[in-house]
């Protein structure tokens, strides 16, 4: 096991609060959570989640995932996934962290690996979105320095990009490189234009055409590629995805109407038994006990 002592320390110090705890680091969020979490749906969005303090279970099309201060999770595209949180407490909460991807040092850091192409995969090849890597000496340390600059403003003013690319060095160099680089460099590339076209035209009607057409592929190749990398069908996905940020939106405080329309449901009916068939909850009980409920990647 790794020596996360120094780690822990500072999740501890900078995450006071239960929740996400946003940072000055771009892309960056820590997370503290004081109580057991039941298994719910999610959306992973392209990031890295590292535990250091517990351990949670990811479910996705039969796989148990577990990370934890012996391997983090990775999302390379937006994955609709089940997590859960068995053993937290005040006393011994589960810490962690959530880096997005979707950050200008995140992605040159894996431009600038894969133009080595060092073990980049396959165009055809079928990389899983959702995976797991095991901790190494150079994540372990990439980590730690990336979080040390909580404590020093000066030099996350100035080093802020190189600690993250230093850290991404160390995920393309570890187990998870090769989803990485074949995510980035141009495998998952169509799939993933259409799933940025999907989350940012929830509200409206959006078919399979438009998704095959936005990743410039045939209805029938991008079904079926589309299945291969996220489990689930266009069809499906996109259902989850609604439920999923309508979801989001009632923790926040929109009404359960609002919160239908929002996401393109135009019969509120409809909405109600696919949001109970979804999260086993009716949307006004999710009110009343999602925000408690919530999940941090």
């Amino acid at each position: 096991m790794n020596d996360t002592r120094k780690i822990i320390e500072l999740i501890d110090r900078h995450a006071t609060s239960e929740g996400e705890t946003e940072t000055p680091i771009e892309g960056l969020q820590l997370f503290r959570i004081n109580h057991p979490v039941e298994r719910l749906p999610g959306i992973y969005d392209p990031s890295i989640c590292v535990i250091v303090q517990g351990q949670k279970r990811a479910y996705l099309d039969g796989a148990t995932h577990i990370y934890d201060s012996e391997q983090y999770l990775c999302s390379t595209l937006p994955i609709s996934a089940e997590a859960e949180v068995s053993e937290a407490s005040p006393e011994k909460p589960l810490l962690g962290l959530l880096l997005n991807l979707k950050t200008q040092a995140m992605f040159e850091t894996v431009l600038e690996m894969a133009a080595l192409d060092h073990g980049s995969a396959s165009r055809d090849e079928v990389v899983p979105g959702l995976t797991v890597a095991r901790w190494d000496e150079d994540f372990t340390t990439g980590l730690q320095r990336l979080l040390e600059l909580l404590e020093d403003p000066v030099a996350l003013n100035i080093l802020g990009s190189c600690r993250i690319k230093e850290l991404m060095f160390a995920v393309l160099r570890g187990d998870a490189g090769r989803a990485f680089f074949h995510a980035f460099g141009g495998g998952m590339q169509p799939i993933s234009r259409a799933l940025t076209f999907l989350k940012a035209n929830l509200h409206e009607a959006i078919s399979i055409d438009d998704l095959a057409q936005e990743a410039g592929m045939s209805r029938a190749v991008f079904h079926r590629k589309f299945k291969e990398v996220t489990t689930y069908s266009p069809i499906q996905f996109i259902k989850l995805h609604r439920l999923n940020e309508a979801s989001r939106l009632i923790v926040s405080g929109s009404t359960v109407g609002d919160a239908a329309y929002r996401v393109g449901y135009s019969s509120q009916s409809q909405f109600s038994r696919d949001f109970r068939r979804y999260f086993g909850k009716s949307p006004s009980q999710w009110m009343l006990t999602g925000r408690s409920s919530a999940l941090s990647e």
